[in-house]
């Protein structure tokens, strides 16, 4: 067993993030994966496709493997890559290509059913998100059929949401619910691993602006005492009004948080919906959010380079909240990390004593640190 990692890779405005269990496990989350981030001179773009290759682990026919793949909503900047870096359809159909980089296999497919409503109705789809989708589709099929072959890494899925849509009624059993936590991944129930689902809630699922139907996650990370050793939010582009309803119904253990992808690519929209030229207050709700955080906590904002300009994401004035809040040093733009002509991801091991940053994130050096346990383990007290 060796400590579980969470992985933030730079892929400008979009999100692309790792998860690493300490059985080995992996957990993606969304994708922003370029095709230009393969070329050598385009050295402000970091190749993520090559990321994933150098650290997942291979299944028994060598084929790369990760045990799951979570998409929290469908926008581009969040599956942008999906068709070329991820495998699609029958594993028996799985080839390896001359000189194109190995498909990952997807254990289990994660997403909200929002993929089948609101863009039926005119919002249309990227090329990449109608690749997820055909993919979600064929497992839903698949299950629905009743074979024994829906079962196996590669064809499972899993609904997180409500069974709305008419594609995923009748699927409560690989439906997950908003207010509940899961330790099932890819068919293994996780001992030192959770997640808490906080959104979409049912009245966002069909009608309501794309963003607020992001699916929003707390990642807890066990240990054998009481606390846990590292909580971490993922909210793909939730709004601010989406934050003040799970302020509204959550427990305080639900809202605490080491680590915090800032939603939507540090844009304002987290702190209020109003443009900031015209309202630079931010909601209270946005902010009793941040303040749940744990002694230590990091934010991490997985945008372009942070500028005192008008763009939005990201938001210069969003990232100087996030600052206010767990200070310089705890706040990260991902493109700016270490520098802005070559961005590395950062990355964190989730210890006894809570995340720790592992200064150098390449894959070489992410390699060596998973193989190395911990002998040591104190346990984490806070104030």
């Amino acid at each position: 067993m060796t400590d579980p990692t969470i992985t933030y890779i730079p892929v400008g405005n979009g999100d692309t993030s790792l998860i690493r269990l300490s059985d080995e496990s992996s957990i993606i989350i969304d994708c922003n994966i370029r095709v230009d981030s393969r070329d050598d001179e385009v050295e402000s773009c970091y190749d993520g496709h090559a990321h994933l290759l150098k650290v997942l682990r291979h299944d028994a026919q060598g084929r790369p493997f990760t045990d799951a793949f979570i998409l929290t909503h469908p926008d581009q900047d969040h599956c942008r890559g999906f068709a070329s870096t991820f495998h699609t359809g029958d594993l028996r159909t799985y080839q390896k290509k001359k000189g194109e980089p190995d498909k990952i296999v997807i254990g289990e497919l994660w997403f909200s059913q929002r993929i089948f409503s609101n863009y039926e109705r005119g919002q249309k789809l990227s090329d990449d998100a109608k690749a997820f989708k055909q993919e979600a589709l064929r497992r839903i099929q698949l299950y629905k059929s009743g074979s024994p072959q829906r079962l196996l890494p590669g064809n499972r899925i899993r609904i997180i949401g409500y069974g709305e849509s008419e594609v995923t009624k009748g699927l409560s059993d690989i439906t997950t619910i908003p207010g509940s936590a899961i330790n099932l991944i890819n068919g293994s129930v996780k001992s030192d691993f959770s997640f808490f689902v906080h959104a979409p809630f049912k009245r966002d699922v069909i009608g309501a602006d794309r963003n607020n139907t992001s699916i929003v996650l707390q990642a807890r990370f066990g240990t054998n005492n009481a606390e846990p050793a590292g909580l971490a939010f993922f909210g793909g582009d939730a709004c601010w009004d989406i934050w003040a309803q799970i302020l509204k119904r959550s427990r305080t253990e639900t809202l605490t948080w080491d680590l915090f992808l800032s939603p939507h690519h540090c844009s304002w929209s987290f702190f209020n919906d109003v443009p900031y030229e015209n309202n630079t207050r931010p909601k209270q709700t946005s902010l009793e959010i941040l303040r749940h955080h744990r002694p230590g906590a990091t934010v991490i904002a997985s945008s372009k380079p942070i500028r005192d300009d008008d763009d939005n994401p990201p938001h210069y004035a969003a990232a100087v909240q996030y600052k206010r809040e767990v200070g310089s040093d705890h706040f990260f733009c991902l493109c700016e990390t270490p520098s802005e002509d070559k961005p590395e991801p950062v990355m964190f091991r989730i210890t006894a004593k809570g995340p720790q940053r592992i200064e150098s994130s390449t894959p070489s050096r992410v390699q060596s640190v998973s193989a190395v346990q911990v002998s040591v383990r104190n346990p984490r007290i806070y104030g």
